[in-house]
């Protein structure tokens, strides 16, 4: 079973606004002001390394940088994106179900999927992959796991960018989301560092699966 044109399309827009997101957000500075512990350390461990050159913390509203403002707006597309997404699982175009992206939660997706791991194995163990036709519920079981990775970075963002404070030290449920943030985009990352693995290995071996979710292909 192939992929609808509108998902190829969205295909495509979630790749490169995803990847842009991750490389922004690993090379941005964050905009936080500092709790009174904070300042005071910053202040002495300067003191003792430069010999009393002294550099109080800045008082005041702290300025977002460019790579933030990018990472917000970028941050925001995406999560129309996936909004779009979503409404497209519940319609009748091909390969956007969620029986198609989450496999596990139903029987036959589940079984279809045991078949594929136990058949597969053997050649993951040797760095290679069956045949698309032959590793589709696998394949879009990756394709699932990827979305529900971005809704809860979209999730977490999204309370981030309403609950961020750029004026005092951020609250406990604050710092807790921005650490649950960055462990789901860890978990992302590895995701589709995986996919894209994949996805070289299938072309090395001639199986083309780019054409299958290329636009326009």
């Amino acid at each position: 079973m192939g992929y609808g044109t509108p998902i190829r399309i969205l295909h495509s827009l979630l790749a490169l606004s995803m990847l842009t997101q991750l490389a922004v957000g690993e090379l941005m500075d964050v905009p936080e002001v500092e709790d009174e512990h904070e300042a005071a350390m910053n202040w002495i461990m300067p003191a003792i390394a430069h010999e009393g050159e002294h550099h109080a913390a800045a008082a005041g509203p702290v300025v977002e940088t460019l790579g933030f403002e990018v990472h917000e707006f970028l941050g925001l597309f995406i999560g129309g994106l996936l909004l779009v997404r979503i409404i497209l699982a519940l319609t009748s175009v091909p390969g956007a179900g969620f029986r198609d992206l989450l496999p596990w939660l139903f029987a036959d997706g589940r079984k279809k999927l045991g078949e594929e791991i136990k058949a597969q194995m053997a050649g993951w163990k040797q760095a290679k992959l069956a045949p698309p036709e032959e590793g589709e519920t696998v394949a879009r079981m990756v394709h699932g796991l990827i979305l529900l990775a971005s809704i809860a970075m979209a999730i977490t963002g999204s309370i981030l960018f309403f609950g961020w404070s750029q004026t005092t030290p951020q609250t406990e449920f604050i710092e807790f989301i921005a650490e649950t943030h960055e462990l789901v985009v860890g978990g992302l990352e590895a995701l589709i560092g995986a996919h894209i693995l994949a996805v070289i290995i299938h072309q090395r071996m001639g199986h083309n699966i780019i054409a299958r979710i290329k636009p326009g292909a």
